[in-house]
């Protein structure tokens, strides 16, 4: 009787780099199955998953995961270099090419490898640079990603957080824990919930500004060494009760 031969490990693209939907699944499944869950069973719920879906009209473009996400930079530099600053502190109206401040030298200098007239365009299709006449100016602060592009956004998002739980529950893990904190209401009424969203979107954007101006001063007076992409983000979720009210029954407590 001949020994079963085992199926070929697939290898993973040359450089070690694999797709961000493989990133994504694959630290997913880890996640799962180091709370328990049975790998194999994983299988066949997702492909019964991905058997109900139908096949996307637009492809995946790899490239557009960190472009969207480097956008708002120009417009946390544009509410912040004094150069594209006015004496109170607002950013200036600015022509789209010129031989002083310009839109096309601020994005030269913050996304140098990005083509500026392109990055212009894509700023003004997601509503965060308004034009009027020759010159441009932010929106505001923050601008909304429409539809397709917030899935994008959404998906860089939800890497990063997989990322982050991955490395604080792995076995392996060499460095200290990253940042990672919720606060939990079991029984929040759900007519204040649209008060209590307005409230924390307001105490999000101090928060996320504050900590941005941070992270770009560090990126400026950095000298030398090794960079990373570092993101925080701030999010709220909602999980409906199974049962309207308090319980009647006290549930058995359980250890963890």
């Amino acid at each position: 009787m001949q020994p079963k031969r085992r199926a070929p490990a697939r290898s993973r693209p040359r450089g070690g780099r694999i797709s961000h939907s493989r990133e994504c699944l694959e630290r997913l499944a880890r996640i799962l199955v180091s709370t328990g869950h049975s790998p194999r069973a994983l299988a066949r719920e997702f492909r019964d998953i991905c058997g109900q879906l139908k096949e996307p009209t637009r492809r995946w473009d790899a490239a557009q995961l960190g472009y969207l996400w480097d956008l708002p930079h120009v417009i946390s530099h544009w509410h912040s270099d004094p150069q594209y600053m006015d004496a109170s502190g607002k950013p200036i109206p600015l022509p789209l090419r010129a031989r002083g401040p310009s839109l096309s030298a601020l994005i030269a200098r913050v996304l140098p490898a990005e083509d500026p007239a392109a990055v212009t365009e894509s700023l003004m299709k997601l509503q965060g640079v308004k034009r009027k006449g020759a010159l441009y100016r932010p929106s505001g602060r923050y601008f909304p990603y429409p539809t397709v592009s917030a899935r994008v956004h959404g998906f860089t998002a939800l890497l990063g957080m997989l990322r982050t739980v991955e490395h604080n529950v792995s076995a392996r893990r060499k460095s200290p824990p990253m940042l990672e904190r919720t606060a939990l209401n079991p029984s929040f009424p759900v007519s204040e919930l649209p008060v209590f969203h307005g409230r924390l979107k307001k105490e999000a954007s101090r928060i996320l500004w504050r900590m941005d101006e941070q992270m770009r001063h560090k990126e400026a007076s950095h000298r030398g060494g090794a960079r990373v992409r570092l993101g925080i983000g701030i999010f709220t979720f909602e999980e409906p009760m199974g049962v309207p009210g308090p319980a009647k029954r006290r549930a058995r407590r359980r250890t963890v």
